[in-house]
């Protein structure tokens, strides 16, 4: 029986695995799962490679959600059956989780400002923002 906290385990990289799929950062994620998974066999090797490019293209169609769902639970029991056959694999799985882009959120921001009477609105979203003022009189740097 395997440990709750290899369960645990298996979820995240489950989950980074197909959230990763969609991504730019995908070659690079699937290398390392492929080499997490192969364990040095060609034959593992090449089941990785196969499921990992099904994986990518079931996560290309987005607003299929129960397909994204099964394939993550998929990828749990496969990882799952991953850590109790090589439980040194555990260290590898956390470090291709730790290397995995995290997505960017589709968050998006609405600023309003507003001045009076002579005011000035200075507004920064990301960044950082720089305002030298030179009193009258005086010439620009």
């Amino acid at each position: 029986m395997i440990s709750d906290w290899l369960t645990e385990l298996a979820a995240a990289g489950s989950a980074a695995l197909v959230a990763a799929a969609s991504t730019d950062a995908w070659q690079t994620t699937r290398d390392r799962f492929v080499h997490l998974l192969g364990r040095g066999d060609p034959g593992r090797v090449e089941t990785a490679s196969r499921r990992l490019d099904a994986l990518r293209h079931t996560a290309q169609n987005p607003a299929d959600d129960r397909a994204l769902a099964e394939a993550r639970r998929a990828w749990q029991v496969r990882l799952q059956d991953l850590l109790e056959e090589h439980p040194e694999a555990a260290d590898e799985l956390r470090s291709a989780i730790a290397s995995v882009p995290l997505p960017r959120s589709a968050t998006s921001f609405h600023q309003q400002g507003s001045a009076r009477d002579h005011g000035r609105v200075f507004m920064n979203q990301n960044g950082d923002q720089i305002i030298r003022e030179t009193p009258p009189g005086m010439p620009d740097r």
